[in-house]
C-alpha cells in the first residue's frame, strides 16, 4: 500500500526519458530519438505518453516586455500502456519531423522537447529536453542577405510573439543614416520564403516626434523570394537592396 501511495505522488514510479539523436536540427529537417520508459515500485497503467514540441520567447510590446510559450506540435507515442513493477526498459523509437514555418532558435527563443507520462490517479511524470532550431540553406542565405548590405542585428532581434518572428537590424552601409532601423518577418516554405519588411526611416526636425507617433516614417511591404532566389546570398541581396531603395523613396 505505501509503494502506492508513493506511486500515486511521483516518487518511485513509473519514469521516462526521451533521449535525441541530434539536437540541432534545421527547418523542415527531422529529429529523431528513442522514449525509454522504466518501471517502478509497482505495476502502472499509463494512459498516454505525449512528446510536445514548445516554444518560448519574451517580445517588446510597446515598453512592456512580455513572454510567450507556445506549443508548435504534440503527439501520442503510445496508449494503455501496461508498465511491470521494476521492469525492464520499454524502447519507443520516434521521428518528428519539423515544420518550415516555425521559427529559428534565437537569443530569446528557445525550443523544448515534453515528454509527458498519463498515469491514472497520479503524478503525471514529464521529460524535458532542449532543442536547438537552424535555419535552412534558405532561411541562411535570406540572413546573410542581410548582413552583407550591412545591417547589424540587435540583441532583441528574433523574438518572437506567438504569431511571427521579428528579427530588427541598424544600417551600418545601406542607408545608414537615413534609417532607424530595418524590420524583418518571412514565412518559411519548402519552396519559398514569403517576407515582410518594415523600413523605418529617420527624421528629424520640429515635426519628427509627430511623424513618428503618426507612423509617417514608416513603409511596409511584402513580397516572395523563390529557391532559385535564394541560391547565392550575393545575389540575394542584390534583389533585398534594390527592394528596400524603392521602398524607402515612396516615404
Amino acid at each position: 500500500m505505501i509503494k502506492k501511495i508513493l506511486a500515486g505522488l511521483g516518487i518511485d514510479s513509473a519514469k521516462v526519458n526521451f533521449e535525441i539523436n541530434n539536437d540541432v536540427v534545421e527547418l523542415g529537417g527531422t529529429v529523431s530519438g528513442k522514449v525509454y520508459v522504466s518501471g517502478g515500485a509497482v505495476d502502472q497503467v499509463i494512459t498516454e505518453i505525449t512528446v510536445a514540441l514548445e516554444v518560448s520567447s519574451r517580445y517588446k510590446a510597446g515598453d512592456e516586455i512580455r513572454h510567450v510559450h507556445q506549443e508548435i506540435a504534440s503527439g501520442v507515442v503510445a496508449s494503455q500502456l501496461m508498465v511491470k513493477a521494476n521492469s525492464p526498459e520499454i524502447i519507443i523509437p520516434l521521428e518528428f519531423e519539423l515544420p518550415y514555418n516555425i521559427p529559428i532558435s534565437a537569443n530569446y527563443t528557445k525550443y523544448q522537447f515534453r515528454t509527458n507520462l498519463d498515469i491514472p490517479n497520479a503524478v503525471d511524470i514529464k521529460d524535458i529536453d532542449e532543442i536547438t532550431i537552424r535555419p535552412n540553406r534558405y532561411v541562411q542565405c535570406l540572413l546573410d542577405a542581410i548582413g552583407l548590405l550591412g545591417f547589424r542585428a540587435k540583441a532583441e532581434s528574433g523574438s518572437f510573439n506567438g504569431k511571427f518572428q521579428q528579427f530588427e537590424y541598424v544600417p551600418t552601409k545601406l542607408l545608414k543614416g537615413k534609417l532607424d532601423e530595418l524590420e524583418v518577418s518571412f514565412e518559411a516554405q519548402e519552396d519559398r520564403i514569403n517576407i515582410m519588411i518594415q523600413i523605418d526611416k529617420k527624421v528629424k526636425g520640429f515635426f519628427a516626434s509627430t511623424i513618428d507617433d503618426l507612423d509617417l516614417d514608416e513603409r511596409h511591404v511584402t513580397f516572395c523570394l523563390s529557391k532559385d532566389q535564394l541560391r547565392s546570398s550575393e545575389r540575394t541581396s542584390e534583389i533585398l537592396a534594390e527592394i528596400i531603395l524603392q521602398e524607402y523613396e515612396k516615404i
